[in-house]
This record gives C-alpha cells, structure tokens and sequence, in this order.
C-alpha cells in the first residue's frame, strides 16, 4: 500500500491514506460524507485516495447495515477496511524455523505459515527461505502485496540501530550478515526489522503496563515492554537478561564476563547438567515430564535452573520494576517449579519505597510469535502511526 519513497508528495499521500485507514479502524464502516467529515479531505483528494484503495483491495463498498426509507434512488455505499486483505506481514527469522504471518487492521491474525530449518542456516538463507513462503503465500492469494501497509521482520541474534528502526527518508539499513532484498521486491511496502525475541513480546504485553519477557531456549533472550513500547536502549541492546552474571566467579562466556545466566540455562548445557548428575534426557520436555513425575535428578536439575534464574529477575526487577515477568522458551516446560524462587525472592524483598506487586508466570509455546508480533510491530510502527 506505502511506497518507501519519501517525497513530499508521498509523504502528504501517506497521511491522508493513514487517516482514511484510522477513520475505519476507529468506526468499522463509514460512507464518503462520513469520511469527509472525519478526515477533513476535500471531495476531490478523498475520491481518489479512496479509488486508489479500493483498487489496491484494502477497502471494501457494503450495503448500509439498514436500509434507509423514505428516500428515492439507490442506498448509499458504506465503506469499510477489507476483512480478508491482510495489512501487515510480519516475518521471524529464527535460530530453527521460519514463520510468516499476516494480521489485519484490527491486529488480528489473517494468515501464517512456517518451516522448520537447520540451525546451521546461515541468515541470507534464512531470507530467501522466508521469501519463497511469502512468493506461496501470494500465489495462493493469502499475501495481496498491493493491499500490504507494512512489513516486520524479526531476526534471531540481531538488534536494530534505535536510531534507524524502519523505512523512512532512506531504507532501514540491513542487517549486518544479509540483504533483506528478496523480501522488499515481493512486499513494496515500508520495512522495518528488528531483534525476533523483542518483536514476540509485543504479543504479551498489555496495554499501559510494564512488562518483561524472557524466552529460556537454545540461549536467552529477553524484552522490556514499557506502555506498549519496545525498550531498546541508547545501542539497541537494551533486555540482554542472559549476559547478567549469576556467577561472578563462574565460567567465562562468549561477551567476556564469566558467570553469565545464559552459559548456564540453555537448553543444551541444561541437559548437559542432568547428564554430568547421572541420568541422561533426550530433550528438555522429556527432562520436565520426568521432573513433574517425581523423578529426583530431574526434579533436581529444575531447582537449580530456578536459583539461577530467581538472581538474574530479582535484579532485573528492582531495575526495571516490571508489572508483569513472563518466561517463554522450551525451558517454560518446567513450569511452577522453575518460577517458584524467583517468586520467592521477589515476595521477600522489602526494599521500602512503596507497595510493588510483580506477577511471575510462564506462556504456552507458540512458534508464530515472532512472526505475529513483527506484523503487530509493522501494523503500529508503520500503518497507524503518524509518520510527520
């Protein structure tokens, strides 16, 4: 639907298209004198912004919900935002899988699909395995490019420059390891990327609150989610809970700290633990499923997993003071049990500036997160967001 051209002209078309877009969104159908009236657009420029929407498939002419009598001639059209043309595309290029999803103007989900991937996959693969997705996703007519307001891509292992977080003036500059061409010549729509871990949390975070999300997997990575904001920080980085040391004497790690949350709780060390305590787990879920049966080493390994990381979320909340910590990732499996110290410790610390109540719980796994929330990110960044 957007162009990335930043000309005056387009910058101007871009407003008054937004404000069309946020008239529907606001009250689900409208007629031409309604929108006149709502947009302030002269006759002229809102017929042919909402020409050229209608032809591009984002609007859609129904009959008036009820009939108007008394009057001659035929009803008036009412205009209203395609429920089946998706607005935004939201990408995540993960460390496994790949998954694309389509939400529409309301943030709900449209369409998405995904693919399982070796991990070995280096990341300009990862982009041209997500653009043959998106070239199926067009040809079987789920993906309108014409109808598309925005792009999210979310990437495992990579943090966007704040200063330079979506299309504007200039393109996003890429990532550093990879082109994000292929998928800017099916999608002509502004593109934004960002961290995928970050671009998740925008499924879980509510509305004015203060969130922090956690996913414990093949490493950690995390989020703070302030008033529906992403917090990124003066470099981007902002959220690195895994590169907080639990050890200050502890094993050295790759940023060259020693004693790093993320050296510990992964999920193959973790098994790695269980391994060196005498009983070997094919997987993390076996590992829980044996632990919520009563099996001692097992049991054993999830309280050691849940020490380690009550010291890295008491020390994040007396940073951040969040609402609300929320820990996803295939060490969630653990359950209850991983997140009873950390409960524990939060309950039992007074520090005396005023009443704080801090929720700890885990969410059920959900392999389209990334991709929903990158296209939530697109939909908010680019599409309802005044771009003046």
């Amino acid at each position: 639907m957007l162009t990335p051209d930043a000309s005056a002209l387009q910058s101007v078309r871009r407003r008054h298209e937004l404000r069309v877009i946020e008239t529907l969104v606001a009250h689900g159908t409208r007629t031409r004198r309604d929108l006149e009236a709502d947009t302030k657009l002269s006759r002229t420029t809102l017929s042919t912004i909402v020409g050229d929407l209608r032809d591009r498939g984002v609007l859609a002419e129904i009959d008036p919900p009820t009939a108007v009598t008394g009057r001659n001639g035929r009803p008036t059209k009412h205009l209203s935002l395609n429920p089946s043309a998706g607005a935004a595309v939201g990408i995540e290029l993960g460390r496994h899988r790949i998954s694309v999803s389509l939400c529409g103007f309301n943030g709900s989900t449209v369409a998405h699909e995904q693919r399982s991937i070796p991990g070995t996959l280096g990341l300009d693969a990862k982009v041209q395995a997500a653009a043959d997705i998106v070239k199926g996703m067009i040809a079987d007519g789920r993906i309108m490019p014409n109808a598309v307001g925005g792009v999210g891509v979310g990437i495992a292992s990579r943090h966007a420059d704040p200063r330079a977080l979506a299309d504007g003036a200039e393109l996003q500059p890429d990532p550093r390891g990879a082109s994000l061409a292929p998928l800017r010549q099916l999608l002509p729509a502004p593109l934004m990327w960002d961290n995928n871990i970050r671009l998740a949390a925008m499924n879980y975070g509510l509305d004015g609150e203060e969130l922090l999300y956690v996913v414990l997997s093949a490493g950690i990575s995390s989020a703070i989610v302030t008033q529906g904001k992403l917090l990124r920080g003066g470099n981007g980085i902002a959220g690195e809970l895994g590169h907080m040391s639990v050890d200050f004497a502890g094993t050295p790690c790759w940023c060259g700290r020693r004693g790093c949350l993320e050296s510990y709780l992964n999920e193959d060390n973790v098994l790695r633990e269980a391994a060196h305590r005498g009983q070997a787990f094919p997987t993390v879920a076996e590992l829980a499923k044996a632990a919520q049966a009563g099996d001692g080493i097992a049991g054993n390994i999830v309280d050691w997993a849940g020490e380690l990381l009550a010291r890295a979320i008491v020390d994040a909340c007396v940073l951040l003071d969040p609402a609300r910590v929320v820990i996803a990732g295939e060490l969630s499996q653990f359950g209850d049990r991983l997140l009873a110290p950390s409960r524990r410790d939060l309950a039992a610390q007074q520090l005396g500036l005023g009443p704080r109540t801090t929720t700890v719980e885990s969410a059920p796994y959900l392999p389209t997160a990334g991709s929903d929330g990158a296209a939530r990110m697109a939909l908010n960044h680019l599409i309802l967001s005044d771009p003046a």
